[in-house]
């Protein structure tokens, strides 16, 4: 299962982090960058597409996440934003 996030109009701080203040969403693991993402997903900054954007898609993806399910992540420069895609599949973390 594909989920695709945009990113758009964040700071490095956002990214890399800042110290031990801050921790950047690049140093999170996989699954606490979508968590993240999750949360964000409505504001004007960030839009989520999960699958091909139909309720069964995210009624899967929910099943999916109930269970152990490796979670792939990689993000793109854009023009204006970043696309970071979060690639689910079934099986051990």
């Amino acid at each position: 299962m594909k989920v695709t996030v945009i990113l758009k109009d964040f700071t490095d701080v956002f990214y890399d982090g800042h110290g031990d203040s801050i921790v950047g969403l690049l140093n999170m693991d996989n699954a606490a960058k979508f968590e993240t993402c999750r949360r964000l997903a409505g504001e004007n900054r960030v839009t989520m597409k999960i699958g091909t954007g139909q309720f069964c898609d995210a009624v899967e993806l929910n099943a999916m996440r109930r269970s152990p399910c490796a979670i792939d992540f990689k993000i793109e420069p854009r023009r204006g934003y970043k696309l970071a895609t979060f690639e689910f599949s079934k099986g051990a973390a």
